[in-house]
């Protein structure tokens, strides 16, 4: 089973563990920043309706004052003209007609209608229209009246309307002051008709669109916008500052329209978050069903190692993290493991085998001396040939019957070594002398090469004995025409000797055999000149390492410190877990 694993056993996964952690400083971290999100909202509607909102209100309240301080100015210089009584009283008279001049130039500014006289009781007496006029009452007085309209006094000067546009007409207001009595009796008033929507345009400016839409209240509780129109409010309306008497400013705040942004910026922040807690758990889900295929791989390499495979290796693989440097650690110590107990059990194996030996030696040495000495005097006495080629083919077979029992007592009894400064060229003069004849007699080639130079802290009669011991062994593998040879190098704190040959080479499944006591792929062999090879180079500290293949001939490697047995360097376990492998893998 793969993946999490919530079971009461592996609740405490170390993967969970951590998913679990990640999961909740992703959630932590969330409430956090919504929580400092939500005040941060708060704080940005505060300043858009607080001190934003108030210096543009209090800017477009000035805009508005003054515009009508401009009308206001612009009506007391009309009415208090010295030309605009003959303009009443006399309407023929040049001063009219300077008056008219001045009315036709103030009645086409963009912000009026038009000029209009009113006489004592309301009623439109003349006008002057300007470039703007339109509809009643510069087209028709029918219908036209004031009387019902919202009226309210501001610095002398009366205020009237607003009157409302409809049926196709636009707004308006007037702004109305008294002339001076004429002498004739007559109490007429001058007013300027102003375009409402030139008053209520100046207050686009103090908007922020869809967020605050400002709007102006008018007497009898009329809320205009910027257009001159009455308003539909949708928003909570906050007061502002008072134009007029019983006119002010109004902002109609839509607070859903501020925080909407706010909220889908949330809403996408927790859909973000929720994305990345999925992606971790994805991630830690992979992570640990990867992480248990490689601990249950640990796991099997344990059981396998502990049930007795001492042959079983984790995969390394190339990743170098620490549960590659795990199976590392683990592969060496099966290494170092099946190495120990092979050398415990091969101690074991050749104290009793050396008891057994060493007794069968002693017990056929005697006898077989004996049975030599007869043959021989039997042999110098007996006339008839065909008897004394019997005696001789005897005497042959005695002589290689103490030869295995040489073999028995050196293998039961192996000698300490005498180690002193070798020279490998002295070993390699005395191995030729003796491995040459032999390779001539079997038409094979032998040779020496490397750094003869190099000096050995050996026994130069033990090493002697297992140079010529593999040369023989090596050229009896070669066929006529094959090649022998020997060379010498180092390689950093070891000095390696080679008995290479190009013959029949050793199977693959005899590789690990050909050491052991015995074993022998020769008809007439003993199977104790490598176990005795070995016995010698360990006993002056070095190591045998054998290469082969099958028709493809054999490399002997001896390796021996470069430096004197007391201050050797120990052997590397890298080393001999590499000249393990090495025997494995071939």
């Amino acid at each position: 089973m793969s993946g999490f694993h919530w079971s009461r056993n592996q609740r405490l996964s170390l993967v969970g563990r951590y998913t679990l952690l990640s999961v909740g400083v992703v959630v932590c971290a969330l409430v956090a920043l919504s929580f400092f999100y939500q005040r941060f909202s708060n704080e940005l509607i505060d300043r858009l309706t607080g001190e934003r909102l108030s210096a543009q209100v209090a800017a477009t309240s000035n805009k508005l004052s003054a515009f009508l301080d401009a009308r206001i100015y612009q009506l007391v210089t009309l009415s208090n003209h010295p030309a605009l009584p003959a303009f009443i009283e006399a309407p023929n008279s040049p001063q009219a007609e300077e008056a008219l001049t001045l009315l036709r130039v103030e009645a086409d500014s963009p912000d009026l209608y038009g000029v209009l006289f009113f006489d004592w009781n309301d009623n439109l007496d003349r006008l002057v229209a300007g470039q703007a006029a339109s509809g009643p009452p510069y087209w028709s007085k029918t219908g036209w009246d004031i009387r019902g309209l919202p009226r309210v006094e501001h610095e002398g000067i009366e205020f009237i309307g607003p009157q409302l546009p409809e049926n196709g007409n636009s707004g308006w207001l007037l702004m109305r002051q008294h002339i001076r009595d004429t002498g004739f009796g007559q109490n007429t008033s001058v007013a300027l008709h102003v375009r409402l929507s030139s008053l209520t345009e100046l207050l686009v400016s103090a908007g922020v669109a869809g967020v605050i839409e400002p709007l102006l209240r008018t007497p009898g509780g009329i809320v205009l916008d910027p257009t001159g129109r009455p308003a539909e409010v949708t928003g909570e309306l906050i007061e502002g500052p008072s134009i007029l008497p019983g006119w002010n400013i109004v902002m109609s705040v839509h607070p859903g329209t501020i925080l909407q942004p706010i909220d889908q910026t949330r809403f996408w922040l927790y859909v973000t978050a929720t994305l990345i807690i999925v992606v971790i758990l994805a991630i830690f889900f992979a992570l640990s069903r990867s992480l248990r295929r490689r601990v249950d791989t640990l796991v099997q390499g344990a059981h396998s190692i502990a049930s007795g495979d001492l042959y079983y290796r984790l995969p390394e693989g190339r990743r170098r993290d620490e549960i590659s440097t795990v199976a590392k650690a683990f592969n060496t110590m099966a290494w170092q493991l099946k190495d120990l107990i092979d050398r415990t059990v091969r101690a074991e194996k050749l104290a009793v085998l050396g008891q057994f030996a060493t007794g069968v030696a002693h017990e056929v040495r005697n006898p077989l001396a004996t049975m030599k000495t007869t043959v021989q005097a039997l042999t110098r006495k007996e006339q008839d040939v065909e008897r004394k080629v019997l005696l001789d083919d005897m005497g042959h077979q005695i002589d290689r019957l103490s030869r295995v029992v040489n073999d028995l007592l050196a293998y039961g009894r192996p000698g300490e070594a005498a180690p002193q400064n070798t020279e490998i060229r002295d070993l390699f003069r005395q191995s030729a002398r003796v491995l040459e004849p032999i390779a001539k007699d079997a038409n094979v080639r032998f040779y020496t090469s490397g750094d003869s130079g190099l000096k050995l802290y050996i026994d130069p009669d033990q090493v002697l004995q297992v140079l010529l011991n593999l040369g023989i062994n090596a050229i009896q593998a070669c066929k006529a025409g094959g090649t022998v040879g020997l060379r010498a190098e180092q390689n950093e704190a070891w000095v390696e000797i080679r008995v290479t040959d190009d013959g029949a080479g050793i199977p693959k499944q005899h590789l690990l055999d050909v050491v052991q006591p015995f074993f022998t792929m020769k008809s007439k062999g003993t199977g104790l000149g490598l176990t005795i090879s070995q016995q010698l180079v360990e006993a002056n500290h070095g190591k045998i390492h054998i290469e082969s293949a099958p028709q493809e001939g054999t490399t002997i490697t001896l390796k021996f410190p470069a430096t004197k047995a007391g201050t050797a360097q120990e052997e590397d376990p890298e080393d001999v877990q590499e000249d393990q492998i090495t025997d494995r893998r071939r």
